[in-house]
């Protein structure tokens, strides 16, 4: 099993697990966990479009695609074979990334399960007969001792939830973005540790461009780094730039 905290969601056919799910994720994300999802689906699901390259090459013959830009990734693989063991699935999440994995469906696999309830879809309760049932979500009272929450109370589910995982501790801030960039105006030798002011631009063509500012006219939204005591620098020259937090340019 995962080393990551699983949270199943189980419940018949229509009662609501995507969109339930849908609008509880923001409320954990608010509360700083990075989440997962594993969704079962049915047998002839495809993400893919019909007419993109990754569908022409999968309907060429690829077994196994690819497709990968600087924002996301995602790989694409047949199985005729059947559908691959739920631990194996659970295996291609990068655990390091995560905090908590939620899953939706595989409610005969045995991990820790919220059961969704709605009377009008006319089928039984499912935790009188599954132990990893720890909570119900259900539309209105039911005989048990499990914890329960209407479908509204949003931020009663995600405190049930956070109140299950372990602690953790806050994680820190990335450093300080650095960039490199074109130097517009002379850089005088500065005074301050071989940082400016500076103003970060971009032209039609992508390329970074800083001038310095004296605070008087612009407003600066990055800092000009260089060896501190260095000589005065031409327009033109490369100079490193850092990002103040929540000012990008």
């Amino acid at each position: 099993m995962s080393p990551l905290p699983l949270l199943g969601f189980v419940a018949w056919s229509g009662t609501g697990k995507t969109t339930l799910l849908e609008r509880l994720i923001p409320h954990l994300v608010a509360r700083g966990l990075r989440l997962g999802v594993l969704k079962h689906t049915h047998h002839a699901f495809d993400m893919d479009q019909p007419g993109k390259d990754s569908h022409r090459l999968r309907q060429a013959g690829a077994t196994q695609v690819m497709a990968a830009s600087d924002r996301r990734h995602a790989l694409i693989r047949e199985t005729p074979e059947g559908e691959p063991p739920f631990e194996a699935l659970l295996a291609r999440f990068d655990t390091s990334a995560l905090d908590l994995l939620l899953v939706e469906g595989f409610k005969h696999r045995r991990f820790p399960k919220v059961e969704l309830y709605r009377a009008a879809i006319g089928r039984p309760l499912l935790f009188p007969d599954d132990p990893d049932i720890v909570a119900l979500v259900s539309d209105a009272p039911q005989a048990t001792t499990l914890p329960r929450f209407p479908f509204e109370d949003l931020e009663a589910i995600a405190d049930f939830i956070c109140a299950r995982l372990p602690p953790h501790e806050p994680r820190q801030a990335p450093p300080p973005l650095r960039l490199c960039a074109r130097l517009l105006a002379a850089l005088p030798p500065s005074a301050e540790h071989g940082v400016v002011p500076g103003l970060l631009s971009q032209d039609e063509a992508g390329t970074l461009l800083v001038r310095p500012v004296d605070g008087g006219h612009d407003s600066a939204n990055c800092r000009i780094e260089r060896a501190p005591g260095s000589a005065a620098l031409p327009p033109g020259e490369r100079v490193m730039v850092r990002l103040p937090t929540g000012a990008p340019p």
